[in-house]
């Protein structure tokens, strides 16, 4: 093989390695961006998370409060609480 040949495979090599470089880098920066992504959306999901579970807990406390179960103090003695 001539020195201008072997060139020609280096160069060739070389050029090939820049591209698959390339190619790595463009990956990992869609690999950052999905990772920022998919932390957004953890925080997205935990915060509604919070929000349900606030909501479970007002929708409780709401039901306690149609079962008598809260105040039952309040109701005078010799009345029967209605029940469902």
């Amino acid at each position: 093989m001539t020195i201008q040949a072997e060139l020609a495979n280096l160069r060739a090599e070389r050029d090939r390695l820049h591209r698959e470089i390339a190619d790595k880098n463009e990956q990992l920066g869609d690999q950052h961006q999905l990772q920022k992504e998919l932390a957004q959306t953890c925080a997205q999901l935990q915060s509604r998370d919070q929000e349900l579970a606030r909501a479970n807990a007002a929708l409780e406390r709401s039901r306690k409060r149609a079962r008598g179960g809260f105040n039952n103090w309040r109701r005078p003695i010799g009345i029967p609480h209605a029940s469902n």
